[in-house]
């Protein structure tokens, strides 16, 4: 078996011309030849063998990266395409394929839009180089540093840009879809501090849900009981994605408990068995009204030197202390309906 030895630990040779090390340094070579393939080891998997170099710009500052060029990039490197945005608080990765004796350098344009005092905006530019090397390592280039900081861990693979000045800006509550990109893509990072300061507390929007239903087509008034499930959770005057829904419910919860005390709950459920009461040849729905409690306040975000004042964003949260209401109501079945329906009493839950 021809390897190569980094620091007396030997490694296979994975393809034609592949190092199938992450260690970097001085090398013994022997004669590199790619293994044969086999039942167990088909050609086509020869892919999935490339060892590279991971890479990540981590994008800390007040503006949207907007990638623009990719130049020298590996047949076999992995990364996002020209046109990806790197939001404040995300990063971009690259992949980059170790080759044998082979430096490869690959270098990404950044474009970015400066708001000006006149109302207008400028576009810039910077250049990121990332380099692998199997004799001198990972390094990585950049000229941001002409616009903004830099902190350039090039032997992790790292670098991260940020402002050179501090600055603080201020998002209204008229704003609410940027409000909620600035929550969705900044809090659930681990990169921004964020925090909510209530304001005040008022009656919310009750939650109005339609939890039973059906028809008595028959010629009497029948009584009955269905069982119901009501499941409510916090709405928001801002859109939050899935995956930042529970960091946003944390930093909701901690903000509410430092100024009101006790604890706060996002969710309301509960299981009940309803009576009903629907006339002859009537058509029957039931829904359940949740009685909320709004909460207005202010979200700081800070990311890097820059820090974002979200005001007015509202919170309504289902009320622990209060009953969920239910309300019905019926019509007379159409002519139609008489026809197509079976001739019984079929209310159920809904959902």
């Amino acid at each position: 078996m021809n390897t190569i030895t980094t620091n007396s630990t030997a490694r296979r040779l994975l393809g034609t011309g592949l190092i199938a090390s992450t260690v970097l340094g001085s090398v013994a070579l022997g004669v590199a030849t790619a293994a044969p393939a086999s039942a167990a080891t088909p050609r086509a998997a020869a892919a999935t063998a490339d060892v590279t170099r991971g890479f990540d710009i981590v994008n800390t500052t007040k503006h949207t990266l907007d990638l623009q060029g990719i130049d020298g990039a590996g047949e076999r490197d992995q990364y996002q395409p020209t046109g990806t945005k790197i939001l404040p608080g995300q990063s971009y990765r690259y992949e980059k394929v170790y080759y044998l004796l082979k430096r490869g350098e690959t270098t990404l344009t950044f474009n970015y839009r400066e708001a000006l005092g006149d109302g207008s905006e400028r576009i810039s530019a910077f250049q990121v180089t990332l380099v692998v090397d199997a004799v001198s390592g990972t390094s990585i280039r950049t000229d941001a540093g002409n616009a903004f900081a830099v902190h350039n861990q090039g032997l992790s693979g790292q670098i991260t840009i940020s402002e050179k000045d501090f600055s603080e800006i201020t998002v209204p509550a008229s704003d609410a879809q940027r409000q909620a990109e600035l929550l969705n893509q900044t809090c659930v990072s681990g990169l921004a501090s964020c925090t909510f300061t209530p304001v005040r507390k008022e009656e919310g929007k009750a939650q109005i849900r339609l939890v039973a239903g059906g028809a008595n087509n028959t010629e009497k008034a029948r009584a009955g009981s269905v069982t119901t499930k009501v499941s409510a959770g916090t709405t928001s005057s801002v859109e939050t994605t899935a995956s930042a829904q529970l960091t946003i419910n944390g930093i909701l919860e901690a903000g509410l408990t430092h100024k009101y005390g006790g604890e706060w709950s996002n969710t309301k459920e509960e299981t009940k068995v309803q009576p009903y009461e629907v006339g002859a040849y009537k058509n029957f729905n039931m829904w359940s009204r949740v009685l909320t409690e709004r909460v207005t306040g202010d979200f700081t975000v800070k990311l890097g030197k820059t820090t974002w004042k979200l005001s007015g964003v509202h919170f309504d949260i289902p009320r622990a202390d209060a009953d969920v209401l239910y309300d019905s109501a019926e019509r007379a079945l159409t002519e139609q309906e008489k026809a197509s329906l079976p001739k019984i009493v079929d209310i159920k839950p809904v959902g």
